[in-house]
């Protein structure tokens, strides 16, 4: 339920209380009118569909300027709807504004939702013949939007169920925490690496809720129990092997405390979020257009593409921005990786002897921090929701044996402490992602991709430090080349340091699919999410 003021309450508030509460009243009316598109009954949108038009039309003759709220959310609809109709009579609105003098905003991007790969090639959301169309349906009937996120994650459509699941649960399900507050947790874990797409969502989501917007002006207008959560927030995001007991304990005691249900529900969605993070901005996705950075007011059709995070100190420019593939990185990368999977794909191989296996491992590790770009310093548009600026990825100094971080057994059972439902959503998940695979890479077909899905996993796992005795290493560092690897640990470890480069360099002609390339992101996010997780579950019980 959205909890919101009334007009008449804004008498009795002092001028700063107004402008709060009007905010707020912005968010929940727009909430109120296009949540009532979500339906599955044609006739019923039909019906609802006239009644935003006359609504709004009339609005706009009586006080043009009241309606410019809604135009944001109007060519979201236009643009992005699973029902044709929608996308029809909020184009016609669009037009009938126009004629009655209103200045209709322009989407700030050409190439959909993502900035790496083209519209053409993610899945159409109307178009009922494609496998991912009943999860965008489901989406729209949730939220009557059908999120960026989404619609890249709908090339993996089996995936894709198994991961709105667990985010609807973590951020509405049933849980101790109010729905804003969660929200709010999201924020400043979005935060942490610079992620604007999902702090602008979580946002409007937190308003929606009933969250204060003063606390939208920083994490130190919020009260001093959020505030103390960053510092459990800085050490999972980018040292989680490091996290303790005690800085649980912390967070237990004193006026402010969090209870342990309480602080391990805001820590599950800390992890989720910082994993989530890594997709978005590993997959270059663009602002939300109903986003105050997903349109604008200017003269042409489109503008320039625009970033949903702060460009790198490389960047100079929208050619250099977009990227350009390497003169022979691609093919020869691809070549490289299928060949080495064809020669270590017979199952044959043994683990390479535990002391030669270990120097593997830190020679993964050494080479990731070697190629880590230090970047410019942190952009300060989300500096509001930050402390310690300057902190960032840390290696662990020793390797955790995987035995004791193990997510079948520790994981498993610590979680069940704090939610038993939880664990079977993210079971789910966990084996979905694993098993996933259409025995394809790139132009080949009916290929055993197992050993490089497993590789990138546990090379994820082994920049979060933890070894695993199972494991033979010289085949991680065989199949995962370095410009695969440079872009896995900037995913894992920094992704507000991705460009586009990172992506394109082994993505063009004979190169991985960008089906393949999302599907490889979605690894990366559960790999990181699966190994954080587990750290901060150790911490908890």
């Amino acid at each position: 339920m959205v909890i919101s003021p009334t007009i008449e309450m804004l008498g009795s508030m002092r001028p700063e209380q107004i402008s709060i509460a009007k905010e707020r009243l912005d968010y929940t009316l727009i909430e109120d009118i296009f949540s009532k598109l979500a339906t599955d009954d044609e006739y019923s949108r039909a019906a609802v569909i006239q009644e935003i038009s006359e609504d709004i039309i009339r609005r706009g003759r009586s006080d043009l300027q009241s309606v410019k709220i809604f135009l944001g959310t109007i060519l979201r609809l236009a643009y992005q709807s699973p029902f044709n109709d929608i996308a029809t009579g909020m184009s016609e609105l669009l037009k009938n504004l126009e004629d009655i003098g209103l200045q209709i905003p322009r989407i700030r991007f050409k190439n959909g939702p993502s900035l790496y790969i083209p519209q053409s090639e993610v899945p159409k959301l109307s178009d009922t013949t494609s496998e991912a169309y009943e999860i965008f349906k489901d989406a729209f009937m949730n939220d009557a939007r059908v999120s960026h996120m989404v619609q890249v994650m709908g090339f993996h459509p089996s995936y894709t169920v198994e991961w709105v699941r667990a985010h609807h649960y973590l951020l509405r399900g049933n849980g101790v925490l109010p729905r804003h507050i969660r929200a709010y947790v999201a924020i400043l874990a979005s935060a942490r690496h610079n992620c604007l797409y999902t702090v602008n969502l979580f946002e409007r989501e937190f308003l929606c809720f009933g969250g204060n917007p003063d606390w939208l002006n920083g994490v130190d207008r919020a009260p001093l129990k959020y505030q103390r959560l960053n510092k459990v927030n800085n050490i999972l995001c980018h040292k989680a092997w490091s996290l303790t007991h005690t800085d649980i304990e912390e967070l237990s005691t004193g006026p402010d405390r969090w209870t342990r249900t309480e602080l391990t529900h805001a820590i599950t969605i800390m992890c989720h979020t910082h994993a989530l993070t890594t997709f978005v901005l590993g997959c270059g996705l663009n602002s939300e257009i109903d986003s105050c950075a997903g349109h604008s007011y200017g003269s042409s059709g489109y503008n320039t593409p625009v970033r949903s995070y702060p460009v790198s100190p490389q960047v100079e420019g929208e050619e250099d921005m977009l990227g350009s593939p390497d003169k022979d990185g691609s093919p020869l990368l691809f070549d490289d990786i299928y060949t080495k999977l064809l020669n270590h794909g017979d199952g044959s191989e043994t683990v390479a002897q535990e002391t030669i296996n270990q120097q593997i491992f830190d020679s993964l590790i050494t080479f990731s921090q070697e190629e880590h770009q230090t970047g410019k310093p942190r952009s300060n548009v989300l500096a509001h929701y930050i402390t310690d600026p300057e902190a960032k990825y840390e290696a662990c100094p020793r390797k955790v044996c995987g035995y004791e971080i193990d997510w079948d057994d520790m994981g498993n059972n610590c979680c069940r402490n704090f939610d038993d439902h939880l664990v079977g959503i993210l079971n789910q998940k966990f084996n979905v992602i694993q098993r996933l695979t259409y025995r394809t890479m790139g132009d080949k077909k009916d290929v055993d991709t197992t050993k490089l899905r497993d590789a990138v996993w546990y090379y994820v796992h082994s920049l979060c430090g933890i070894y695993y005795d199972h494991v033979d290493y010289s085949v991680v560092q065989a199949l995962l080349p370095e410009g695969f690897r440079n872009y896995i640990f900037h995913a894992t470890c920094s992704p507000e340091l991705l460009r586009a480069d990172f992506f394109n360099n082994w993505n063009i002609k004979r190169g991985f699919t960008y089906s393949e390339k999302v599907h490889f992101c979605l690894i990366i996010m559960e790999a990181r999410f699966q190994a954080e997780y587990c750290f901060a579950l150790r911490s908890i019980n």
